[in-house]
This record gives structure tokens, C-alpha cells and sequence, in this order.
């Protein structure tokens, strides 16, 4: 009997002794690292429409910037980049824009549309960081 209750004290202890899973709990936020990107972005873009840009990337990977288009339009910027330097940034034109940081080499590029149906543009960005 002795036997018995010394076994069923270690099992129980056994078992109480496992620890949990270790991956976070589902309201734990984890924030990707978009420092790399952080500060002033510029550059230009062609296509369909032609001008320059100017972002600027906080560390929390928001981006918001300004596209002087050639023909004296201005358009505001916002969006965000992940963590591999993926951007997508929406136009204030309804027009909508993505592409790639690449923090190693301090340039950026990515491909832009307008979204008009009656006057559908397209084109592409190129740039570097300050």
C-alpha cells in the first residue's frame, strides 16, 4: 500500500511539474523590427505619370510621404513596411503602390497604379534613403 501512495505522489507531482507551452499568449503583440527602414526616403517614378516622391519611415515601420506629379498634382502617402522591407502605401488619389526596402544597399523600388477607371496608370518607383 505504501508502494501504491508513493507512486500515485510521484505521478501527480510529475505531472504538475510540466510546464506549459511556450509560445505567447494570443494577445501578445509581437511588433516586427522595422527599424532598419526608419528616416527619409526619396526618389522618383515614370510610367503613366512621372514626378517625384518623398517618404518618410518612422521605426515603428509607418510610412507617410508626398509624389510631386509632373503635371503639379500633389498626393499624400501612407502605408507601412514589414519586417523584409515589403511596403504597400495607399495614394490619396485612390491609387495604391508596393514594393521593396532593402535596407543593406539603401535603395527602394516598387510599382504604382491609380485605380481610374476611365484613365487607368501605371508605373514604378526607384529611390534611396537619405
Amino acid at each position: 500500500m505504501k508502494n501504491i501512495v508513493l507512486a500515485a505522489t510521484l505521478i501527480t507531482l510529475t505531472f504538475l511539474s510540466c510546464s506549459e507551452d511556450d509560445t505567447p499568449p494570443e494577445d501578445t503583440i509581437i511588433t516586427p523590427d522595422t527599424t532598419i527602414y526608419e528616416g527619409t526616403w526619396r526618389g522618383t517614378f515614370s510610367g503613366g505619370s512621372s514626378g517625384t516622391w518623398i517618404w518618410e519611415v518612422s521605426g515603428t515601420g509607418k510610412v507617410e510621404g508626398t509624389s510631386y506629379v509632373g503635371n503639379g498634382n500633389v498626393h499624400t502617402q501612407s502605408g507601412s513596411v514589414s519586417e523584409s522591407g515589403a511596403f504597400n502605401l495607399s495614394i490619396s488619389n485612390g491609387g495604391s503602390s508596393e514594393g521593396q526596402f532593402n535596407a543593406e544597399d539603401g535603395t527602394v523600388t516598387g510599382t504604382w497604379k491609380n485605380n481610374d477607371q476611365n484613365n487607368p496608370l501605371n508605373g514604378t518607383y526607384i529611390g534611396t534613403k537619405d
